[in-house]
């Protein structure tokens, strides 16, 4: 097994999750860059971050699922907590996932999963941070 890129990684987990989300959020799931800034939806996106080159390759990814804040009935737009909460509850589920992938690597998660608010567009994402690592020798 060979070192594999950032945008390699991408990839593998793209295509291990990409029908789990089917039905499950508004949007689509997305690699690092490719989310239309113009959109309300629930999209998801994979953002890996900084990766090892070595025997043991090790890094970490953040999966974000983006929400559209709602009015609290005072012309205010606040997060819809309710359904970020809802989304969090996937975290285990991208896990168990992506370790059933048929790649060489194992995954697990890295943070408790956060709300990170997006104010410019107004929304907010979960984020789902994992860390993994293969050996490529």
């Amino acid at each position: 097994m060979a070192i594999k890129t950032i945008l390699q990684i991408e990839q593998m987990i793209y295509g291990a999750l990409e029908t789990f989300f089917e039905g499950e959020i508004s949007g689509l799931l997305y690699t690092s860059g490719l989310r239309p800034l113009d959109s309300e939806l629930e999209d998801a996106v994979i953002n890996v971050g900084s990766t090892s080159a070595e025997q043991i390759q090790e890094g970490s990814v953040n999966l974000n699922i983006y929400v559209k804040d709602i009015d609290n009935n005072s012309g205010r737009l606040v997060p819809d907590k309710g359904r970020l909460d809802e989304l969090s509850m996937y975290a285990e589920d991208v896990v168990e996932i992506l370790n059933g992938a048929d790649t060489d690597f194992e995954f697990w998660r890295g943070r408790a999963v956060e709300y990170i608010a997006e104010p410019n567009i107004n929304q907010h994402f979960v984020n789902i941070n994992l860390n993994f690592k293969c050996i490529t020798f």
